[in-house]
Formats: structure tokens, sequence, C-alpha cells
């Protein structure tokens, strides 16, 4: 029986400990807490002293050794005070004490409040207002402070029991047995306080550690992403480049690729995959790759049937993956002003002709339809060619740079698009980028960019 009774009690020790035992972080917020409250409470109680002791002053005139018990309660509520607001204000500017240490002040004024049913027991011989003033305290203070359990429930148990001597003499046992409830409810609601405040600490923690190990995966991300897409500044012989990419957060969806052989430029692309976030991020590697290689075997065929052969293979090396992908493959050749480009679902590119001075979005047959990644919807791309002199140039685009809104829910829009990239084409082509960016952002504000952005400028030498 013995060692049943151990084990029973071992088990109910080792589930207190596992319910209420908080790490100490969670004590020293806690505490750090309960600081606080104590510099906002203090004052009131010493206001409460100071006029006890006043009206002690005006009621004993002249015989204030009757008085001596009151006025050293009443003291007590001053010198007491003062030093709990002390103590706080030092204790919350050191960063390095432990929880034990912050907790002195909360402690002090726990036993100092509850020495008032003390008082009030065996100075004023009164054990129905000591029961009253003793309750107030006991139930009130778990809700405005974080205390242990350990400590609240010894010291309701050691007034309780103090209480309940007299309560035996002067009440009915129903008195009685009221009271005994009314403490073991003192119990749980201190417990139930402690368990909560701990689980909630554990909860934000777990939440904060999720949130930072994701951010953590999203900047490793971002780094393998960009060390993936980084592109050498090279020099081509008959076409410059500019380009601007901004990730919404972190990892893009959009993604460019310049395709060269030397100075020799062959071709570029700019894509934009459905979705956000480390998803898509992950297939514009994955696509990235396929296009690269089925670019290059492809050479000699037409430009419609590298994209078809892009969109078969990406369907079916990307399995269940939902993300599909809008975008533009730029193919040029050898010796020529032509550029040809099949648009996949995208928009359409804007061109700017140098000996015009004029700039408009390249016209559309209204034939071509679909996207690349889209298994079950069909297909039509359509090649175009457009001829270009020396100057022109063609600037290729994502929807984040159109659909960029301000405070007013306005979208920055195709129109002033088109004026921007109007108002900057006598500049450097990477100035030009710069300024067409910058009236994007100007014309955003302090709006949250709610997309990736891309833009690349293709001209002619």
């Amino acid at each position: 029986m013995k060692i049943y009774n151990g084990n029973i009690l071992k088990k109910i020790l080792k589930w207190l400990d596992t319910k209420y035992k908080a790490p100490e972080d969670c004590k020293l917020q806690m505490a750090e807490r309960n600081l606080k409250t104590m510099i906002n409470v203090q004052p009131l109680l010493i206001a409460l002293g100071i006029y006890g002791v006043t009206i002690l002053l005006v009621k004993f005139k002249g015989n204030y050794t009757a008085a001596i018990p009151r006025f050293i309660y009443f003291g007590e509520y001053i010198v007491f005070g003062i030093t709990c607001i002390l103590l706080s204000i030092k204790l919350r500017k050191n960063e390095f004490a432990r929880s034990t240490i912050k907790m002195i002040p909360t402690y002090l004024l726990f036993l100092y409040l509850m020495g008032f049913p003390l008082f009030l027991l065996y100075f004023e011989k009164n054990t129905f207002n000591s029961m009253i003033v003793y309750a107030c305290i006991a139930v009130n203070f778990p809700v405005f402070f974080n205390i242990s359990p350990l400590i609240f429930c010894t010291t309701v148990t050691i007034i309780s029991t103090a209480l309940l001597s007299r309560i035996v003499k002067e009440y009915s046992m129903f008195i009685v047995i009221d009271s005994v409830i009314f403490i073991f409810i003192l119990y749980f609601h201190s417990l139930k306080r402690w368990g909560t405040e701990k689980d909630n600490f554990l909860h934000h923690r777990s939440e904060h550690e999720y949130k930072e190990s994701v951010e953590n995966e999203l900047r490793l991300a971002q780094v393998v992403q960009q060390s993936f897409f980084k592109h050498n500044e090279t020099i081509y012989d008959d076409w410059a480049i500019s380009y601007y990419n901004k990730p919404m957060a972190g990892v893009s969806g959009d993604f460019l690729d310049i395709y060269g052989n030397g100075t020799v430029l062959d071709g570029i692309g700019i894509f934009d995959v459905s979705g956000h976030g480390i998803a898509s991020g992950l297939v514009t590697m994955l696509v990235k790759n396929i296009i690269f290689q089925e670019f290059y075997n492809g050479k000699t065929d037409k430009l419609k049937s590298i994209i078809d052969r892009i969109n078969i293979r990406y369907i079916k090396e990307k399995g269940n993956i939902e993300n599909y992908l809008t975008g533009i493959l730029t193919r040029l050749t050898d010796n020529s002003n032509t550029v040809e480009f099949i648009n996949a679902g995208h928009s359409m590119p804007i061109f700017y002709s140098a000996k015009d001075d004029s700039a408009h979005y390249v016209e559309d047959d209204n034939t071509a339809f679909g996207a690349i990644g889209l298994p079950d919807i069909p297909t039509n791309f359509v090649s175009h060619k457009v001829e270009m002199q020396r100057g022109d140039e063609l600037i290729f685009f994502t929807d984040g740079v159109t659909e960029a809104t301000n405070s007013f829910g306005e979208d920055f829009g195709k129109d002033r698009l088109l004026k921007s990239i109007f108002r900057n084409a006598d500049r450097p082509l990477t100035t030009q980028v710069n300024c067409i960016v910058s009236d994007i952002l100007t014309f955003v504000g302090n709006e949250p960019q709610k997309d990736d952005i891309t833009i690349i400028i293709l001209k002619k030498k």
C-alpha cells in the first residue's frame, strides 16, 4: 500500500511539474509585466496609506498610543509601496536578473496586502471584515499579477488556517465548509492563471520559432535563387540589355533569362510563375532549366515548336505541382534586325521607335491563347516578328508592373507605363530602367508591394 501511495504521489507531482513548471523565459516575461503593473498600482496604495495615517492623526488626537498598530499597518503601505516602486524601477533596468529576483516586489506586495486581513482578525477582533478583505485580495491579486502558485497557495493556506480557527468558533459548520470550498477555488484559480500564462508563452514562442524558421528558409531560398539566376554583365555586338527584378517577398516567381554565345545574343525570356513564395520560387528553377535546354536543342526549329515542347516537358516533370506560368520567349537571328517572340499568356511588350520617336504596344492578333503548364487547357502559341533599327527598343514586363496599386486602389496601368517609357526613352538604357521603376514606386507610395516586378529592355545598337 505504501508503494502504491508513493507511486500515486509521484505521478501527481510529475503531472504538476509538467503542467505548471514554466520556463525561465516565461517567468521573466511575467515578472517584467508585474513590475510594469506594480509601478502603476503602488501610488494608489501609497495614497491609501497616507489617507489612513491622516485619519488616525485626526481621530486619535492626543491619544496615539492606542492607535500604534493602525499607524504601523498604514505606514507599511507607504514604506513598502515606495520600496516596491524603487525596486521595480531598478529591476526593470536590470536585463540580467533572474525571474526569482524580479518577482521580489510582487511577492512583497502580496504579503503586505495579505497582512490586512490578519490585522483585522487579531487587532480589530473582526472576523467577518477579515474574511471579506481576505477574499477580495486573494481573488483579485492573480487577476492583476502573475504569481507562482507555490507562493500564492502557501500564503493562502497559512492565512486560511488562521481564519478558520476563528470561523469555527464564531460561525456554523455550513460557513466553515463554504470557506474550505472557497480556498480550493482559490487554488484552482491560481493554478489555472499560471498554466494559461505558461501555455500562451509556449504557443507564442513556438509561433515565433516557426516564423523565424520560415524566414531563414526564405532567405536561403532567395540566396540560392539569386545565385541560380545570376547573369554575367556581357556586352553584346548588336544588342544592349538592361533589366530590373524585385521579388514581392524574398523569393521571386518572376524570372528572366538571357541566352548568348560569347558576344552574340541569341535570345531572352521573361516568365511569371503563378503564386508567390518558396513554392513558386522553386518552380522558376525547374522551368528555367527546361526552357534553357529546349531553346538550345531547338536552334533550328520553329520557335512555336520550342514553346510547345517546353509546355509538354513542364507538365510532365512538375507532376502534381499546380503552378503554371506565363511568359515571352524571344529569339534573335544572326546578322538580322528581326526579333521573333512568342507570347504564352503574357502581357504584350512595348516597342519604341527611335526614328519616329514613338512608343506603342505590339499588336496581338487575338488568335493566341493558353499558358505553360495547364494540362487540361488547349494552347495556341503564335509567333510575332518585329523589325528593329538602330536605337529601337522592346520593353518586356510582368503584370506586377501594371498592377502595382496606390493607396486609392488605382493600378499603375498600361497607359502610365507607356508614358513613362516614352518620357525616358532618350536616356541611357540603365537610367531608363531606373526611371521607370522610380515612376512606379512614386505612384505606389507607401503601399506594400503585392506582386513581383520585372522589367527588361532590349535595345538595338
